[in-house]
């Protein structure tokens, strides 16, 4: 059970900061201190003698009690660090994660400044980790445990009233911001504060975190419960509501422990149970709920680094700069050229058991999204470890915009699968603006050719006078979409094939392209409002002859929602808003073949949720600092 959330900075840069370190760390005994003075008069009247009484009169059976409720409760908060771990991608085996998350804690509650001793125990025993990622591990458990603690606690005190008046309020409060996080996780996990991009647990994750932090409090309460002198403890019900606010204030204490002020406070909220046999029984339950994981866990810190296994593989850091030579050949030679995603900042990589990008996966609220097809081309044992990536993260595997064969084998897994795009492609070889089906396309043509448009595809693009094009779209078409769809990112298009289209000096718009080894894919497309009738048809003309001269076998126009028959009116409203008919007769022009792309999820209600959340990823793009600044040119 994590003790407190106080941390410890050690610094050497003045007398005012070392100071401050000192009263940080004087604080807690200064706060263990006034918690006596003010139940003094309680505390007087207590005899020695007959606490150590009560503690003599603990039976064997009492004492193996509270040890199988100690070792439940430790169950519980080694599979909550397991739990976070996963969450935060270390990578770290499960078996790992809980062996150095349960010392660490037994140690740290008993020493006290858990950020800090529980960082060191940590580190110790999972090197890899690093001090920052140990560091940050402890902050997220110490941070995670007081919010659940304060729910469940307040959750009791609706069930058993508050002892005293004042923590009406407070359960209240607790519970209000509670429904916040669970509105936030569903509509906004997305969150921008201080300039830091946050993203919210899944709904499953919060779940699990409560219900892990329950069954711990439960298991400490009844640690202690069974050691109190037979006779004198009170119902659980009545002591469980006292148990859970003296925990508290020892957590918010910082003190080792909680030493005092649990005491103080469990005394102030049992008044009719005998103040000597509740110490007493206070005094065993240390010796079994801190004293005895202390020491075990203190031997497997001296013991040093857990041996890890095989590492996890939850994803690859996205960066060219930090893909191998080899991970950037797989993204190239991957089926579908709309991989070149995980370049835009929002995605990450997937990876198989050799170090090779699978997958290119988004994580929204409450599902990791899969987009296209398997990099790698092995659909069964790729759909697999997506569902073990995401079951590790506690969200809902899905795949969007997948294919007909990927589907068929997703729904051989018991997902369910719905259309969701029509995809329009292409042979560059075989495309011929004379043939006798592109007499409009021709007609479009003449006008951009009659208005002065000229096309050319520069080494070097000029990206201020793109990026007023892009904002002049985006204020014509109700601002930018996200997710799978074009995003004006300069560092992404520097990787790109771009078209620009120009009358004189004068940028009228332009269209980028994913390019891969199997196929090039359209991705952005932007004109100005002036732009001649026919731009953008000249703009995709160019690109396909430039595809044919590179002997491309295949190009893409990319997808349009499908347009078959939908189930209610709002998502047609939907359909009509992401994609009006326009582009669908649009790309018509060119005569492609299409081809139906699929969303599967392992669940109706996932679909749903999925679909829900991809749509709003679309719509709502992030705007998170410095995911798509300028690159230098």
């Amino acid at each position: 059970m994590p003790t407190d959330a106080s941390g410890m900075q050690i610094t050497a840069n003045g007398p005012l900061r070392g100071g401050k370190t000192l009263l940080r760390r004087a604080a807690p005994l200064i706060i263990a201190g006034l918690f006596v003075l003010v139940m003094q008069d309680r505390l007087s009247g207590i005899d020695r003698a007959e606490v150590m009484q009560g503690l003599r009169a603990v039976s064997a059976g009492q004492w193996a009690q509270a040890i199988l409720a100690t070792a439940l409760s430790f169950w519980a908060v080694a599979r909550y660090d397991g739990l976070l771990h996963g969450l935060l991608g270390t990578g770290v085996p499960a078996r790992a994660a809980r062996l150095s998350g349960a010392s660490a804690i037994a140690v740290s509650q008993t020493l006290g400044f858990g950020i800090v001793s529980g960082t060191l125990v940590r580190w110790r025993m999972l090197p890899a980790l690093g001090s920052a990622g140990a560091a940050r591990l402890s902050a997220l458990v110490a941070a995670s445990f007081l919010a659940g603690w304060a729910v469940f606690t307040a959750l009791v005190l609706v069930v058993r009233p508050a002892p005293v008046a004042w923590l009406g309020p407070f359960q209240w409060g607790v519970l209000a911001a509670a429904a916040g996080a669970v509105m936030l996780s569903l509509c906004a996990p997305r969150l921008v504060l201080f300039g830091r991009a946050l993203r919210l647990p899944s709904l499953r994750a919060m779940g699990t975190l409560l219900a892990l932090t329950a069954l711990d409090c439960l298991a400490a309460g009844a640690a202690l419960y069974a050691v109190l002198p037979p006779g004198t403890a009170p119902g659980f019900a009545l002591f469980l509501p006292a148990f859970l606010i003296a925990l508290g204030a020892g957590l918010l204490s910082g003190t080792p422990g909680g030493v005092g002020p649990f005491e103080v406070t469990l005394l102030a909220l049992l008044p009719q149970v005998d103040n000597a046999a509740l110490l007493g029984g206070v005094l065993v339950w240390r010796a079994v709920y801190y004293a005895l994981p202390a020491c075990l866990g203190t031997a497997a810190c001296a013991r040093g680094r857990v041996a890890e296994g095989a590492r996890d593989k939850p994803g690859l850091p996205l960066t060219p700069e930090s893909l191998t030579t080899g991970q950037r050949g797989t993204l190239f030679n991957a089926p579908r050229a709309e991989a070149q995603l995980a370049y835009q900042g929002d995605k990450r990589l997937l990876a198989d058991g050799r170090d090779r990008p699978e997958w290119v996966i988004a994580r929204t609220g409450q599902t990791v999204v899969a987009l296209g097809e398997p990099l790698l081309g092995d659909h069964g044992p790729a759909l697999d470890r997506l569902i073990t990536h995401a079951r590790a993260a506690y969200r809902a595997p899905c795949l969007y915009k997948c294919s007909a064969r990927m589907a068929a084998v997703a729904r051989r897994r018991g997902f369910a699968a719905l259309p969701i795009a029509r995809e329009a492609h292409l042979v560059p070889a075989s495309f011929a603006v004379q043939a006798p089906g592109f007499r409009q396309l021709r007609r479009k043509l003449r006008k951009a050719e009659q208005a002065g448009l000229r096309i050319e595809a520069p080494r070097h693009l000029p990206i201020a006078r793109m990026r007023a094009v892009n904002a002049a779209w985006c204020a014509e078409n109700g601002g930018a979409r996200g997710f799978s769809m074009g995003m004006f990112c300069p560092r992404h298009l520097g990787r790109q094939r771009v078209f620009l289209a120009w009358i004189g000096d004068d940028l009228i718009g332009f269209a980028s392209f994913h390019v891969g080894a199997r196929e090039q894919t359209l991705d952005l497309m932007r004109q100005r409002g002036d732009a001649p009738d026919g731009t953008m048809h000249a703009l995709i003309v160019a690109a396909i002859a430039q595809a044919a001269a590179e002997g491309c076998p295949r190009l893409s126009l990319a997808a349009v929602p499908f347009d078959g028959p939908l189930a209610s009116a709002a998502l047609a409203r939907l359909r009509h808003r992401l994609a009006p008919a326009g582009l669908r007769q649009f790309k018509s022009a060119f005569a492609p073949e299409w081809e139906t792309l699929y969303i599967a999820a392992p669940s109706r209600l996932a679909l749903a949720v999925a679909g829900a959340e991809i749509t709003r990823e679309i719509l709502r793009p992030p705007a998170e600092p410095g995911q798509y600044a300028p690159a230098s040119r």
